[in-house]
């Protein structure tokens, strides 16, 4: 066996982290069959053409995943939050979905998401700091109904594959939204990365996500088939919250599938505070968490 060693990465070349993305996916087709996945993006433009608003997410195993949304300060209260949802939706109901989710924070839109129908299936205390909390919810999609709003004087157009800048913008409006209101301007988060590279310069397996506040959100794991039970999992996730540790984050969370390795997490410390049932069909969704250090 070619010698395997734990790189530390937090800007990785896009084939690495790619080829981590593509490991678990591929897994997850095999285990579930379900093969279609359809990405998701709406985009406000305003008169000059820039981008002042808009949605990200994708659709996989008949759930809507919302994974982003935010509209310029100037247009808020004007309904595009309501008509970029709605849209969003009624593509989902096109694919078959039944379901969506979403994550928000206590300073986000949780009120908009309850009126267009989400609850509450699970919480994280003091995330991203203190007092503030974030909030995972979920809505049981209906018919079309009477289909979108029709409210807005700016186009929305809707562009699932989406240029790498026009994404950045949503994301860097959220970041800055979030930061005023946390009392964090200048810490917008941070990536981290450690992969798992072999001595001819393959990528093997990998753990990345980010920190933010005081929490490390472990977003992918994939080790590669022939090394697993060795221990290299277990040895990223270690690595990780390391390096969590160092940065003063004091608790972790992470996301993972009845057919993924929660086994595994429990027996690093890690326990369940949320699941959705049914997500993919036949499966389950499980949100775990993590006390990283004790808290002053």
């Amino acid at each position: 066996m070619k010698d395997v060693q734990i790189v530390s990465e937090p800007y990785p070349p896009s084939p690495w982290t790619e080829t981590v993305m593509q490991g678990v996916d591929l897994h997850n087709i095999a285990v579930t069959g379900l093969s279609d996945y359809y990405p998701v993006g709406l985009f406000i433009k305003g008169r000059s053409g820039q981008i002042v608003g808009g949605l990200l997410g994708n659709i996989w195993g008949g759930w809507l995943h919302v994974r982003s949304l935010w509209v310029e300060k100037s247009l808020r209260g004007q309904s595009y939050g309501k008509e970029l949802m709605t849209r969003a939706e009624l593509y989902a109901l096109g694919k078959s979905s039944t379901n969506a989710f979403l994550q928000t924070g206590s300073f986000e839109a949780r009120p908009l998401y309850e009126k267009l129908g989400y609850h509450v299936y699970g919480e994280l205390k003091d995330h991203p700091i203190k007092p503030h909390r974030r909030y995972f919810m979920t809505k049981r999609l209906e018919s079309a109904g009477e289909g979108y709003p029709h409210i807005s004087e700016l186009e929305i157009a809707m562009d699932p594959y989406a240029s790498a800048s026009h994404m950045s913008v949503i994301r860097e409006g959220i970041y800055l939204h979030a930061g005023a209101a946390i009392g964090l301007p200048e810490n917008p988060g941070s990536q981290f990365g450690y992969f798992l590279r072999d001595d001819s310069g393959e990528i093997r397996g990998g753990a990345f996500g980010n920190l933010w506040g005081d929490w490390m959100f472990l977003d992918y794991l994939w080790v590669d088939r022939p090394l697993r039970g060795s221990g290299y999992a277990t040895k990223l996730i270690a690595a990780a919250e390391e390096h969590a540790i160092a940065q003063r984050c004091c608790d972790a969370f992470l996301d993972t599938f009845s057919f993924q390795a929660r086994p595994l997490y429990e027996k690093l410390g890690y326990h369940v505070f949320a699941e959705l049932k049914d997500h993919p069909k036949g499966h389950t969704h499980y949100w775990l968490t993590k006390r990283l250090v004790s808290k002053s």
